[in-house]
C-alpha cells in the first residue's frame, strides 16, 4: 500500500505536467501558427496585387483595338453596302496584317446578324468567315453600342480565349461588330515559372485561367440549374461539366463571401511540388477584378509556417515546463523535510495512545456484539409480526371484495331459489295428475339449478378462507373463470362485456390460486367500476408467455387513470371511488401478492383509451 502511494503521488504531478505540456503546446502553436499565417497572407496579398497589375496590362493593350478596326475605311465599306468579293479579300488581307502579334489569336468582322464577313485566319481550314457567333454576349454589348468583354473556348477552334468587341459605325449607326481574340497562354506560362499556385474564377466561380492545368473549366463553388442554362446559351465552356475544385475536407477552397481561408490538397493535383503523395497545407486568398467580372485566387504553401510554428511552441512549452520542474523540485524537497519532522513527532504520539486506543475498540467491540445480537433478534420478530399483517391485509382484501358483492351474490341465489320453488310446484301437480315424464323433466331442471348455486357458494367459500404460503403449479384460465364467476352479477349489472383470449393456452403459473384468483377479482371489480358511465363498456382479459414469465393483462375502456393519481395508485387507502363504494385497498393488496408470489405488477394507460394493469408471474416448471 505504502508503494501505491508513492507512485500516485509521483504520477500525479507527471501527469498535471504532461496535461500542462499539451494545453501550452497546442495552445502557443495555434497563436505562433495563426501569426505565421497573417504573415503569409499579407504577403499574398502583395502577390496578388502584383499579379492583378501584370494581368490587367495584359488585357487592357488591344482594348482599343476593335474600335481602331472599325474606324477603317475598307471595313465600314464591306459593311455599307453589297460585299463585293474584292472588298472581302481587302478586309481579310488587312486583318491578317494587324494580327501578327503572337498574343492576337484572331480578328474578325461581323454584320448586325452575327455572321462573320472577313477574318485574319480567312486562309486556314477551320476559316471563321461565313460563321455565325450572334449568339455571343460579346456581340450583343457591341450591338448595343458599348464595348464587349468576354472569355469564353471558341466553338470553331475549340481554343479558349479573350474576346474584346467594338460596335462599327457606318452613318451614325451601329452596322457590325469588330472582334478580337486574344492569348493568354502566355499569362499562364509566366505564372507556372514563377512556381505560385494561381487561378482567376469568373463571376459564376468556374476557372479561366491557372498555372495549374487540371484546375481550368473546374468551378470554386456549386453551379445552379439557371447558371449552367445560361452558360449552355452562350456555349462560353462548350460541353465542359465544370466539377467542383474542393479542398480534402469536401469544401470549397475560398469561403462562401470568396474570402480565404487555409486548407489542404492532395499532393496529385498539385504541381511544381512532389509532396509524397501527402496533402499539402495551404492558405487561398483572394482579390477581386471588378473591371473583368473576376477573381483572381493565389495558393500559398503553409508547410513553413506550420513548422516554424512547431519549433516556437516547442521550445516556448519545454522553458516553461523546465521552470515548473524545478519549481516542483525545490518545494518537493521542501515538503519531503517538513514531512519527517512531522511524522517522528505523530510516531511518539501514536505509541503513547496505541494501548489506550486498542483497549477502548475491544470493549467498544464487545458492546456492539451484544447491540447486533439484539437487533437480529428484533429484526426477526419484526418479520413475523410484517407477515402476519401481510396475511390479514390479503384476508380483509377478500372480505372486502365479497361484501362489495354481496348484493349480487344475493340476487344471483335469488332467482335460483325461485326458480326452485316453481319447479317444485309444477313437478307436484304433474305428479297428481299423473304425468311422471314431465314431473322428470322439473326434477332435472331442479338438480342443474342447485349444482349451479352450489358451485357459487364453493367459489365463495374457496376465495374467503386463508391461503397457504405454499406455491404451486396453477391453471391461469381457470382461476380467470373462477374469477369471473365471482363478479359475474356485478358484470351484469353493469352491463360490461368480457372478452377472454389465451395467447398460450394451458399457461400455467407458480402461484397460489386463492391468492391469484384474489388478485384477478380485485383488478376486474376496478375495471367495471371505472367504466361506469362509459360508451363502451368492454373488459378484454389476454394471457401470453414472455420469457420465463406468464403475463396476465387486464384492459378496460374507462376513462384511463388521472396524471395526477399516478403517484398515489397502489397506496393504501387511497381511492377515487365515492364513498361507500371502496377503501383503496384492492390495488394495494393486488401489489402485495404480486410480489409475494414473485411476480409484479404494473398499469398503463392504453393507446386506444382506458387501462391496463399487466400482471407477471414466473412460470410453473416445464413451461419454458
Amino acid at each position: 500500500m505504502p508503494l501505491t502511494r508513492a507512485v500516485t503521488r509521483l504520477l500525479q504531478p507527471l501527469l498535471a505536467l504532461g496535461l500542462l505540456a499539451v494545453v501550452l503546446g497546442l495552445g502557443s502553436y495555434q497563436a505562433f501558427l495563426s501569426r505565421e499565417v497573417a504573415q503569409v497572407a499579407e504577403a499574398s496579398q502583395l502577390r496578388l496585387d502584383f499579379y492583378r497589375r501584370t494581368m490587367a496590362q495584359t488585357l487592357e493593350e488591344f482594348r482599343l483595338l476593335p474600335t481602331v478596326l472599325g474606324l477603317d475605311g475598307r471595313v465600314r465599306g464591306l459593311l455599307a453596302g453589297p460585299q463585293a468579293a474584292a472588298q472581302v479579300d481587302a478586309v481579310n488581307r488587312y486583318l491578317e496584317d494587324v494580327s501578327q502579334d503572337p498574343v492576337i489569336h484572331v480578328l474578325y468582322l461581323l454584320d448586325a446578324g452575327g455572321r462573320v464577313l472577313a477574318s485574319s485566319n480567312w486562309r486556314e481550314p477551320n476559316s471563321f468567315v461565313g460563321n455565325n457567333y450572334g449568339f455571343r454576349p460579346y456581340f450583343h454589348d457591341a450591338m448595343d453600342g458599348r464595348p464587349g468583354r468576354f472569355f469564353g473556348v471558341g466553338v470553331t477552334t475549340q481554343e479558349a480565349g479573350y474576346f474584346l468587341s467594338a460596335p462599327v459605325y457606318v452613318g451614325g449607326t451601329v452596322t457590325g461588330v469588330a472582334v478580337v481574340k486574344i492569348r493568354l497562354d502566355a499569362l499562364e506560362d509566366a505564372w507556372r515559372r514563377s512556381g505560385d499556385l494561381l487561378l482567376v474564377a469568373d463571376r459564376l466561380g468556374v476557372v479561366v485561367l491557372s498555372s495549374t492545368p487540371n484546375w481550368k473549366f473546374r468551378s470554386l463553388f456549386p453551379l445552379r440549374g439557371a447558371d449552367r442554362e445560361a452558360l449552355a446559351r452562350t456555349r462560353q465552356y462548350l460541353n465542359a461539366d465544370l466539377p467542383l475544385l474542393q479542398a480534402t475536407d469536401g469544401q470549397p477552397i475560398l469561403g462562401p463571401g470568396g474570402q480565404g481561408r487555409r486548407l489542404s490538397l492532395a499532393g496529385a493535383s498539385l504541381p511544381f511540388v512532389d509532396t509524397g503523395g501527402r496533402v499539402q497545407p495551404l492558405l487561398s486568398e483572394s482579390i477581386d477584378l471588378p473591371d473583368y467580372g473576376w477573381r483572381l485566387v493565389i495558393l500559398s504553401d503553409l508547410t513553413d509556417a506550420q513548422k516554424l510554428a512547431t519549433v516556437m511552441a516547442a521550445a516556448l512549452t519545454l522553458s516553461i515546463l523546465l521552470l515548473l520542474m524545478l519549481i516542483g523540485l525545490w518545494r518537493m524537497r521542501r515538503r519531503r523535510t517538513e514531512e519527517r519532522r512531522a511524522a517522528r513527532a505523530a510516531l511518539e504520539r501514536v505509541q503513547a495512545d496505541l494501548e489506550a486506543r486498542i483497549a477502548e475498540r475491544t470493549a467498544e467491540l464487545l458492546t456492539a456484539n451484544r447491540t447486533l445480537e439484539d437487533r437480529v433478534s428484533s429484526l426477526k420478530d419484526a418479520e413475523q409480526i410484517l407477515t402476519r399483517t401481510r396475511d390479514t391485509a390479503v384476508q380483509a382484501g377478500k372480505l372486502a371484495v365479497l361484501g362489495q358483492m354481496a348484493a349480487g351474490v344475493t340476487h344471483e341465489l335469488n332467482q335460483p331459489l325461485a326458480a326452485l320453488t316453481t319447479l317444485a310446484d309444477n313437478a307436484r301437480r304433474f305428479i297428481e295428475r299423473d304425468k311422471p315424464e314431465a314431473a322428470a323433466e322439473n326434477l332435472d331442471h331442479i338438480a342443474r339449478v342447485a349444482q349451479r348455486m352450489g358451485r357459487i357458494v364453493a367459489q365463495l367459500k374457496t376465495f374467503s378462507r386463508k391461503s397457504g404460503d405454499a406455491l404451486t403449479p396453477v391453471d391461469v384460465a381457470d382461476a380467470i373463470d373462477n374469477a369471473l364467476l365471482l363478479v359475474e352479477s356485478k358484470r351484469q349489472a353493469a352491463d360490461v362485456t368480457v372478452t377472454v383470449r389465451h395467447g398460450a393456452p394451458g399457461l400455467t403459473v407458480k402461484a397460489d390460486i386463492t391468492r391469484l384468483e384474489q388478485v384477478i377479482v380485485n383488478l376486474a371489480v376496478n375495471a367495471i367500476d371505472a367504466m361506469e358511465g362509459a360508451a363502451a363498456r368492454e373488459l378484454s382479459i389476454d394471457t401470453c408467455i414472455e420469457g420465463a414469465e406468464g403475463i396476465i393483462c387486464l384492459r378496460d375502456t374507462g376513462g384511463g387513470i388521472d396524471p395526477q393519481v399516478w403517484p398515489h395508485l397502489f397506496e393504501p387507502f387511497f381511492t377515487t371511488k365515492p364513498i361507500g363504494k371502496g377503501l383503496g385497498l384492492g390495488l394495494a393488496i393486488s401489489r402485495l401478492i404480486a410480489e409475494s408470489l414473485h411476480g409484479s405488477l404494473t398499469a398503463a394507460n392504453d393507446d386506444g383509451g382506458g387501462a391496463c394493469f399487466e400482471l407477471r408471474l414466473p412460470l410453473a416448471r416445464g413451461e419454458f
